[in-house]
């Protein structure tokens, strides 16, 4: 580690997600915190964040600071893992889960104090690989069925409007197309089942608006949490949000939570999908 006077961080930040102040906020702060001049690296439309990450490893900085969405956030943590570089967040984006569950300001001057401190804390990344694609990690969740459908045709230019409202148009668009066919097994336990219409992996708890999906998930226990919610009906749906809600479950809500160091999921169309828990990662 160098010396305080001559730290180096790299700063990765998506430029449509920063505000005007966020780079001038950054440079007036450095000096009293002890870093030198950063290593700027504004992410692309063709590239959130690869070879930027990439370019900061290679020059041995000190810390990267990831500023954007939670997009700009996983990529920036999966090109850290096990470099034992540590990650400081200014959330920037719509739902800053990441920044939400380990408490970090959402204001971005705060944002910026934080990541510049000294004090820093290891969590759980989670690893998982595709139809034998090159893994990649994760900090918060992945998933199949309506989430991810969500996640792919949620209209960047609508969100930009009207925020996370514009997740649940795309909602709205996806609940014909499912239930899907998934086959989930946990470590070696029995092999599950289900048509559901959500499968999630998760290492941490919350959503935005105050709603804890996996009660009980820590980011930092060694483990990955698995959700699976099967309501085919209206009144399975009622149940589902009761649950989220009230966070406490029942056993007609048709929702189950599993709990292990890795799962192997299968679902329609065809595809493997593996996961388990991977390196760990420092953040500020």
């Amino acid at each position: 580690m160098a010396n305080a006077t001559d730290r180096r961080c790299a700063v990765v930040y998506n430029p449509t997600k920063v505000s005007d102040a966020f780079r001038g906020l950054i440079t007036e702060r450095l000096g009293p915190a002890g870093w030198s001049e950063p290593l700027w690296l504004e992410t692309a439309e063709d590239d959130p964040g690869h070879s930027m990450t990439e370019k900061a490893v290679a020059e041995q900085v000190d810390r990267v600071i990831a500023a954007g969405g939670d997009g700009t956030v996983r990529i920036v943590a999966d090109g850290l893992a096990g470099t034992g570089i540590p990650l400081g967040i200014v959330p920037a984006g719509t739902g800053n889960l990441l920044a939400r569950n380990l408490k970090i300001p959402l204001g971005e001057a705060e944002a910026i104090d934080v990541a510049l401190a000294d004090q820093t804390r290891t969590i759980d990344l989670i690893e998982v690989s595709v139809d034998n694609r090159s893994s990649e990690h994760f900090a918060v969740m992945a998933g199949s069925g309506i989430d991810a459908v969500i996640m792919d045709e949620t209209n960047p230019k609508l969100k930009a409007k009207i925020g996370s409202a514009a997740y649940f148009v795309a909602a709205a668009r996806a609940v014909g197309r499912l239930p899907m066919e998934m086959t989930i097994q946990l470590d070696d336990n029995k092999v599950h089942k289900r048509r559901a219409m959500i499968c999630l992996v998760g290492n941490v708890s919350d959503l935005t608006g105050n709603i804890t999906l996996i009660p009980g998930a820590r980011y930092d226990d060694g483990y990955l949490n698995v959700y699976v919610a099967s309501p085919h009906r209206f009144t399975h749906w009622v149940r589902v949000l009761i649950r989220l809600v009230t966070r406490r479950g029942r056993d007609d809500d048709r929702v189950e939570l599993h709990h292990g160091a890795g799962v192997l999921g299968a679902g329609r169309p065809r595809r493997r999908c593996r996961a388990r828990h991977g390196h760990g990662q420092s953040f500020s």
